[in-house]
């Protein structure tokens, strides 16, 4: 039986996700000079939470991440942003966290994120759980940073 869960994020833990989310991106910021925007503000975090869909992950009951999506039309889903402390990196929590996401969403027939062009761990990552790489964007055309675009389109099995 798995320790993770996933479970709707509450106006309470906005500070503490607030603090996850930068120590999460701090490599991050510390390759390309900056935080996904609005990641450092608390208040950033309590609108998402009030508004959008954002989950916090916990591990044996402590939270250690969070994850943020927007859902879109004709049963898409965008990852905005998926973090996880980084003392539970590498322990195979985000496979688990990414199919229970998936799994809360069973009516989503494509997904879709983003990943900083220099985060070859997460494409690694996102490609091993049949992302493909379907396209680059460049946010600021007077910098370097891209984001490569990554989709996985999902099959629903009919039953016969």
């Amino acid at each position: 039986m798995s320790n993770v869960v996933v479970s709707f994020a509450e106006i309470s833990d906005a500070e503490l996700l607030k603090d996850i989310s930068v120590r999460g991106f701090k490599e991050n910021f510390e390759k390309y000079g900056h935080y996904p925007p609005g990641l450092e503000s608390i208040e950033w975090h309590q609108d998402k939470i009030k508004n959008e869909i954002y989950y916090k992950i916990l591990y044996n009951s402590k939270i250690i991440g969070g994850a943020y999506l927007s859902q879109h039309p004709n049963h898409e889903m965008k990852i905005e942003f998926i973090f996880l402390s980084p003392d539970y990196h590498g322990k195979k929590i985000g496979t688990q966290v990414m199919t229970l996401i998936e799994g809360k969403h069973k009516k989503i027939k494509k997904w879709s994120l983003f990943s900083p062009y220099k985060d070859f761990r997460n494409h690694h990552f996102y490609e091993k759980l049949g992302y493909l790489k379907v396209g680059e964007i460049k946010p600021d055309e007077s910098t370097d940073f891209k984001l490569f675009h990554y989709e996985k389109e999902i099959r629903h099995h009919i039953k016969g």
